[in-house]
């Protein structure tokens, strides 16, 4: 039997990526320049992170470096963590003109030992490649990281989600396209969303328009849970069944989530789960505007043709201070439900749903069985389904 034979010179390694921010500045002397570059390499190499792990690739890169860890996958993050407190430390008592300013870019991949041109060993490929161009994305203390690696990072402890946040959709060099995550917490990181490459464009219409062609809804749910009555805070759970009427299979869904105050896409806690409730992965954000969130997300195994009970669930939480909730339909859905449920001791009176198809607008009767105790849940459905363009208000 013949088995592909990998090239002895292939490493694969988790890699960090760093440099000085403002190091270029003309008014700088060279002096303050390599100054700078000196406490780079000596903080690096007092960190615990790079002292304790012997296995590892670096190449300096004059204003920074690159080091790669062959047989781990934390210690770039562990590094960048250690490396960002000990700076702080160091810039305390220095002039703004004085401080070390750094951003890292963190990526998993492969790489190719080669001989420069003095006969020295050194490495080149995409792990290296990427987390360049993710760090070239960050401004000041950004810890980025390809969504690869945040996801691999996930998938060893759920402790990860909680520093590691998907930001948005980036162009780097050659057009490509990638998500890229941030990693910041108290002390480490930074939580702005950097500007450079960031692409913000809508893209649900034309894919609705192409998409109604391919697929439908055999059901949608809303299920709406109003559980904070200060802040009037809702608990969003949307369920989607779909009929897949195309000959190609359907691998991803372009979705989105509308909001009626301003929300960062981390701060709506969004979770996607399938019909089996396994996670969805979000592969793509390509809008994240205040009131607006489109995203991809990548199904588990993919939806062949006339293929029944399948779907997705999408999670999210939000606060609706004016006592509303809209949304407007893409997409034909043969059954449509609402159920939104309220704290039975409130004040609240009967809520209201409005549904508005053809300009025309109308208010839905709930069903009749009202299920009351600690909350009270009223249901909602629409047995002609959902059209597109249709719209529903819910006023409580």
């Amino acid at each position: 039997m013949n088995y592909m034979k990998l090239p002895e010179n292939l490493v694969h390694a988790a890699f960090f990526f760093t440099d000085i921010v403002g190091l270029s500045n003309p008014t700088m002397s060279v002096d303050t320049q390599t100054t700078k570059i000196r406490v780079l390499n000596k903080i690096i190499k007092d960190c615990k992170t790079f002292k304790n792990e012997s296995q590892k690739l670096i190449l300096p890169t004059g204003d920074g470096m690159a080091i790669g860890f062959v047989s781990g996958l934390t210690q770039p993050l562990e590094l960048a963590i250690e490396f960002q407190e000990k700076l702080e430390q160091y810039n305390k008592n220095k002039s703004e003109f004085d401080k070390v300013r750094v951003r890292i870019g963190c990526h998993v991949g492969n790489v190719f030992l080669v001989e420069d041109i003095l006969g020295n060993m050194t490495f080149w490929g995409p792990g290296i490649i990427l987390a360049h161009r993710v760090m070239d994305i960050g401004d000041a203390w950004h810890i980025l990281m390809t969504a690869s690696m945040a996801e691999s990072l996930i998938e060893l402890s759920e402790e990860y989600k909680k520093i590691l946040h998907p930001l948005h959709d980036y162009e780097i060099k050659h057009e490509q396209k990638i998500l890229v995550y941030s990693a910041h917490g108290e002390n480490f990181g930074n939580a702005k969303l950097p500007s450079k490459g960031l692409i913000e464009k809508s893209l649900i219409k034309e894919y609705s328009e192409e998409m109604n062609n391919k697929f439908f809804f055999k059901e949608i749910t809303f299920e709406l849970r109003l559980d904070d009555l200060d802040k009037q805070t809702i608990h969003h759970e949307r369920y989607h069944r779909l009929i897949n009427n195309s000959e190609e299979p359907i691998y991803e869904i372009l979705t989105g989530i509308a909001t009626s105050v301003e929300k960062t896409f981390r701060e709506l806690n969004i979770e996607v789960v399938d019909e089996i409730g396994q996670e969805l992965k979000i592969v793509s954000i390509n809008v994240d505007t205040p009131n607006r969130k489109e995203f991809t997300i990548k199904l588990n195994r993919p939806i062949f043709i006339n293929e029944v009970d399948r779907g997705f669930i999408i999670k999210h939480t939000s606060e609706a201070p004016e006592r509303y909730f809209e949304n407007v339909f893409l997409f034909n859905a043969k059954n449509f439900s609402m159920e939104f449920s309220f704290p039975t001791n409130s004040k609240i009176k009967t809520p209201k749903l409005y549904l508005k198809h053809n300009e025309q607008k109308t208010t839905l009767d709930p069903s009749p069985d009202i299920k009351r105790g600690l909350y009270t849940q009223i249901l909602w459905t629409i047995e002609n389904g959902i059209s597109k363009n249709d719209s529903i208000r819910l006023e409580w």
